[in-house]
């Protein structure tokens, strides 16, 4: 499997005011450049933890999956 670098270049992390408590944080592809979503009503603590899960979706190529389910049972573990 091909290794994958994240830099200042190609990811970003981005705040979004006015998502629900239950929404963490979400990732975002297009074209090899990633935004890293997080919410701002939530702990500094839980948006770190939400970072490096979505940076994990990242680093395993979630985006190229079909099951999503199966995408965050596998990101939990």
């Amino acid at each position: 499997m091909k290794k994958y670098r994240l830099t200042n270049d190609n990811c970003r992390y981005v705040y979004l005011p006015g998502i629900p408590p239950k929404i963490k944080g979400f990732v975002m592809e297009e074209d090899g450049y990633y935004t890293v979503v997080l919410n701002p009503a939530l702990s500094a603590d839980t948006n770190k933890k939400t970072k490096l899960h979505e940076i994990k979706h990242i680093l395993r190529r979630d985006f190229d999956k079909a099951d999503c389910d199966q995408v965050e049972s596998e990101a939990r573990a």
